[in-house]
């Protein structure tokens, strides 16, 4: 599916964004996506061929067939995000008409939505921000297509939010009754859904998300990728720190760890600091009480650090994990049901560090 939401009268030329640039050239595509990607194809290819086994009527066939083009689907889907994180093409931002995207994107789906006896319900009136309206489309095509797994009704909003203002879009979920037993469920965890954080933080956006109950609440931070950062801080709520708390620190830069571990003693957390995985690994050793928070200067992906997380969340389960970055507009929290930690980035600790780890405790 395709649109062309852009404002017929806009004047100003396309305008080339360095920073997204940077966030592109940052970007890399986490082993826990590729996993997903794998078992989903694995998954299907299985069903297909144990369905086929047992009944290869004309219309088991079809709905094979159909599955096929849906999967095929898919990875033209992941090479579509795979050419923009790796920034093949000049990455534009233009004048877009939000609202009128997201209506179109919602008539793309009408007759699935139906199929699934979903409501989908679009913005109404104009919406212009200035952003990729590539990478829009994208977004709103797995957001969309990530709800329908489990949507009884699906609400788009766009709106100006926070302190200073910038353009939000938001999805408002209420799953269907066969899709409300477990705030966890795999249902909301799909690989649309890691695809769609992917994108949206290689593109300089902050998304988040929320389960309660029967509800999924998606928001979608957007604007220019040097100013969603802070728009993201601003708008966070105001989780009171938990004193007492226990922080394990691990950064090799000195410079950010002895001020993480200011800010976190300042705030009456308990913080046992390191340099490197090694040192922090034989510190727990001796450790009288495994700490709660395990903030990383150390990629959280990486062998050494991947298995320092598995030893702490074996004694541990309830581990949460934020991972420092050298990247000024990194704000993003943990996402429920996998691997990828919150994010901040090192040189606006102040102001984000302490809400980020709060945040995480109150999630926990």
């Amino acid at each position: 599916m395709s649109f062309d939401a852009r404002h017929p009268d806009a004047r100003s030329p396309a305008i080339p964004t360095q920073a997204a640039a940077a966030h592109l050239a940052a970007a890399k595509l986490r082993p826990d996506v590729l996993h997903k990607v794998g078992e989903t194809y694995a998954m299907a290819l299985s069903r297909l061929q144990s369905q086929l086994s047992a009944d290869a009527s004309p219309a088991r066939v079809q709905a094979a067939l159909a599955e096929v083009a849906r999967l095929e689907q898919l990875g033209v889907q992941i090479q579509e995000i795979a050419r923009v994180l790796a920034g093949e093409g000049q990455w534009v931002s233009e004048s877009v008409d939000l609202a009128a995207a997201a209506r179109q994107a919602v008539a793309g789906w009408a007759d699935q939505a139906a199929l699934a006896g979903a409501v989908l319900q679009a913005p109404q009136g104009r919406f212009e921000v200035v952003l990729n309206p590539a990478v829009i489309e994208q977004l709103l095509e797995l957001a969309l297509e990530y709800a329908l797994h489990f949507a009884q009704r699906v609400v788009l909003r766009c709106a100006e939010e926070g302190n200073p203002s910038g353009p939000v879009l938001t999805l408002a979920i209420t799953r269907s009754p066969g899709h409300r037993e477990a705030d966890r469920a795999d249902d909301v965890n799909d690989l649309q859904w890691l695809l769609f954080v992917t994108l949206a933080r290689a593109s300089g956006m902050v998304p988040q998300r929320q389960i309660v109950g029967e509800l999924v609440h998606i928001r979608l931070a957007l604007g220019e990728p040097d100013a969603a950062e802070l728009r993201s801080a601003a708008l966070l709520p105001n989780t009171p720190v938990a004193v007492g708390r226990r922080v394990l620190l691990v950064d090799p830069s000195e410079t950010s760890r002895v001020e993480a571990q200011r800010l976190l003693h300042g705030v009456g957390m308990v913080v046992d600091a390191a340099a490197g995985v090694e040192q922090a690994r034989l510190g727990l050793q001796s450790a009288p009480h495994w700490p709660d928070v395990l903030v990383t200067g150390v990629a959280a992906d990486a062998k050494g650090c991947a298995e320092l997380i598995d030893v702490l969340r074996a004694r541990q389960p309830h581990l949460r994990v934020v991972e420092l970055v050298d990247d000024d507009s990194a704000f993003a929290f943990s996402v429920p049901g996998t691997d990828l930690p919150a994010r901040v980035g090192r040189r606006t600790l102040p102001r984000t560090l302490v809400t980020a780890i709060s945040q995480e405790l109150d999630a926990a």
